[in-house]
């Protein structure tokens, strides 16, 4: 069961990945498009908006059989968690789920069938799509991380958790560092993925400055994981800490070859940014990508006794 829930969670964060930033990077292509008056690009836009939206379907899906797997094993723990938290942010992150589904629906809907002439009507429909990409950038990695907390046990709450206590675990350095690693993260998975569209998609004048830039995103989340994996590892607790470094053969294996993947991965990023844009190297980059983000997956939940 633990292997399938690997799975499931490696897909499905790297889902919720590109849905919280895609919506960034189809505003930044928009701007881009008039700027230098390159329909094509708007086009990449688009079809980042609603790869962005599948995706979040997607992630949601697989976010509740994640939720499904746990139920099975048996660990009652991790609901009792949500339940100290349900009245105070679950029912208030749904509909906060609900609202950043709406939002990302009009804004690439509004781009792809309604008329943005006005510059008053293109503010207010990139507003709809940071407003959806911010909503799951705070709410996604901050409520998950705190619940996983409470059902290992690593804070002590009275249910329950009202909305003050709740933003006074904001402050625990594991829900800070956390936090920056999905941000990041997701620049890298969702600068990739545009970059990888920009090279099939653009022609060859407009192919190598956008594909760059798109490249140059991943690349800069990605070296920024360096430090910041670095402070999340040291936040974790002893028992966390000592399987992540030998004292589990296996969680220290994947966590190792997890590490050397991304550097491979900033190397191939690097190469795509600045000297070879190559479809080829791309899609060897999307590969370490996944297979970093597996491996650092189940290192993460075998650090955790699979809580």
């Amino acid at each position: 069961m633990i292997w399938l829930r690997i799975l499931l969670l490696s897909l499905h964060l790297f889902l919720m990945n590109l849905a919280a930033v895609g919506p960034l990077l189809a505003i930044w292509l928009d701007i881009r498009s008039l700027r230098r008056d390159q329909p094509e690009v708007a086009r990449i836009g688009r079809l980042i908006g609603w790869s962005s939206l599948v995706a979040f379907g997607l992630g949601i899906l697989l976010g509740v059989a994640q939720g499904g797997l746990i139920w099975l094993e048996g660990d009652q723990a991790y609901f009792t968690a949500l339940s100290y938290v349900w009245d105070s942010k679950v029912l208030y992150g749904l509909l906060e789920i609900i609202f950043s589904a709406v939002c990302l629906i009009i804004y690439v809907a509004w781009w792809q069938y309604g008329k943005r002439t006005a510059r008053w009507q293109r503010i207010v429909s990139r507003l709809l799509a940071i407003l959806a990409a911010t909503n799951l950038l705070y709410h996604f990695p901050t409520l998950f991380t705190i619940v996983g907390m409470m059902a290992r046990g690593e804070v002590t709450v009275e249910p329950p958790v009202d909305s003050r206590e709740f933003r006074s675990l904001l402050a625990q350095s594991e829900v800070i560092w956390f936090t920056l690693h999905f941000w990041f993260a997701s620049f890298a998975v969702s600068g990739l993925l545009t970059g990888m569209f920009c090279l099939k998609r653009l022609p060859a004048e407009q192919r190598e400055s956008t594909a760059g830039a798109a490249f140059t995103i991943a690349l800069v989340a990605t070296v920024l994981q360096i430090p910041v994996g670095f402070m999340l590892t040291t936040s974790l607790n002893s028992g966390q800490q000592s399987r992540l470094m030998g004292g589990d053969p296996l969680c220290t294996a994947f966590f190792a070859i997890g590490v050397g993947m991304a550097l491979w991965l900033m190397n191939l990023l690097a190469s795509l940014a600045f000297f070879e844009r190559e479809a080829k190297k791309a899609h060897q980059a999307a590969m370490v990508l996944g297979g970093t983000i597996l491996l650092m997956t189940a290192a993460m939940l075998l650090s955790r006794g699979g809580v």
